[in-house]
């Protein structure tokens, strides 16, 4: 019955020997084995691609209420720098006055003769 089986086998493979082909085959496993390593690596890498698209897609929805918020934010900081610019104005009204201040200071005191300060 192995001898049917081998039979046709050999008329199927033409005259390689049955050692002929087990050397072949056995050849071919590392390369197979290589090949279903390619095939689990870009199985590994397909996944990795679906997490960033899913992530890629998050971020995506999330942006516009980023949007929205930085506008409300712009918005805000604009009226904040309206308030303040009073109050930076005093400040350099304040800040000149205090340096006219203390130069006239600095010129009487530097007028003064030496000898002076005793008397």
């Amino acid at each position: 019955m192995l001898d049917f089986a081998t039979n046709a086998a050999r008329s199927v493979l033409g005259h390689m020997s049955i050692g002929t082909i087990e050397h072949r085959v056995e050849h071919l496993v590392p390369i197979e084995e290589r090949l279903h390593e390619a095939v689990d690596a870009l199985h590994r890498t397909a996944d990795s691609m679906e997490r960033n698209v899913e992530a890629a897609e998050k971020v995506a929805e999330s942006l516009p209420a980023l949007t929205e918020a930085v506008t409300r934010l712009c918005d805000q900081l604009a009226r904040v720098l309206e308030l303040a610019a009073p109050v930076e104005a005093a400040e350099h009204e304040v800040t000149s006055g205090l340096g006219r201040l203390f130069r006239r200071h600095r010129r009487a005191a530097a007028s003064k003769p030496v000898g002076d300060a005793g008397a």
